[in-house]
């Protein structure tokens, strides 16, 4: 059956692509995941596993959904365990906890096996911030079924105004050993809609429009909501940040790896992308000067070209 792309830009970032299907898999424990999943259209096209990031769901990335389906790609994006549709993990839905950051590691293992069988063989990946993370941690550990991968405005170091990341580090670790690892980080607490022209915007992008998609897609599904991360969310991250900088672990990844990231970012720190992919042997750095920590939703042309580059490095030919 021949399927019509969307054309209405307003429709193509408040719709996913037709011909999908969707899935809640069950991961090695029966938790259930949510996937959105489109076979290839041209045989001359790869399948790609696109890996969101904290606090995402797949509805958030729907322009860019279309734009790879309407190519021909093949497509797959999962809601992490605890986000999204897929079954929550904190104290409330609402915590944005953290199962531990290993598990969110094992889950992607298991997520990347699913879909190569799927669809033949090793996928390509996109990932953006903290799925460039667990992306990377995977590669670093040498588990395959990935062999090319861009990865935007990655979490590679975290900014946590206003607090910096040493004391954010250390408190992190106090709140824990206090029995509050599940209580919001401070300043946080649950899904707040967002609103055109604050600061919050020009964190994530320049783009007005495109910043309330969030905002609309909660309100058409609350369920999808989900606020700040927890005490226990943070310290798990700084542990896995420390794992992921162990000596040898960039060194390690064997596949070429594209960083697409702000010039500078004001939730993860672009100084420290810069540094660990370039230990990558076959790893490359591509800044955006004026951009937001959410490239896939900046305005344009900005965006049209953070993913035209992504889609040439992962062997688009035009």
């Amino acid at each position: 059956m021949s399927i019509v792309p969307e054309n209405d830009p307003w429709m193509r970032r408040r719709s996913l692509p037709a011909g999908g299907e969707r899935l809640f898999l069950p991961l090695r424990d029966g938790w259930p995941v949510r996937l959105e999943h489109w076979v290839r259209r041209d045989p001359a096209r790869r399948h790609l596993l696109f890996v969101t990031g904290r606090g995402d769901f797949a509805e958030k990335y729907s322009e860019t959904l279309h734009d790879l389906v309407d190519a021909g790609w093949g497509v797959t994006i999962f809601d992490w365990r605890g986000q999204g549709l897929s079954r929550r993990v904190g104290k409330t839905p609402m915590h944005g906890a953290s199962p531990g950051f290993d598990v969110w590691l094992d889950d992607l293992r298991e997520l990347i096996s699913w879909t190569a069988e799927r669809s033949g063989g090793p996928v390509l990946a996109m990932a953006h911030s903290m799925g460039g993370h667990f992306l990377l941690r995977h590669l670093a550990c040498a588990r395959g079924g990935v062999d090319r991968a861009v990865v935007l405005a990655p979490m590679l170091g975290l900014s946590t105004p206003p607090l910096g990341p040493g004391i954010a580090r250390r408190l992190a670790a106090v709140m824990v050993k206090w029995g509050r690892g599940e209580d919001y980080v401070l300043g946080g607490g649950p899904f707040e809609p967002g609103v055109a022209g604050s600061a919050r915007q020009f964190l994530l992008t320049s783009d007005p429009d495109r910043f309330r998609d969030e905002s609309w897609w909660v309100g058409q599904y609350p369920s999808l909501a989900i606020g700040s991360v927890t005490w226990g969310w943070l310290d798990d991250a700084f542990a896995s940040l420390d794992a992921l900088w162990a000596r040898g672990g960039a060194e390690a990844i064997t596949v070429p790896v594209l960083a697409l990231i702000p010039e500078r970012d004001g939730l993860v720190d672009s100084k420290a992308t810069r540094r660990f992919i370039a230990r990558i042997p076959a790893g490359e750095t591509v800044e955006y000067p004026g951009a937001g920590h959410e490239l896939l939703r900046e305005a344009e042309p900005m965006r049209s070209n953070v993913l035209a580059r992504a889609r040439g490095f992962l062997g688009e030919q035009t």
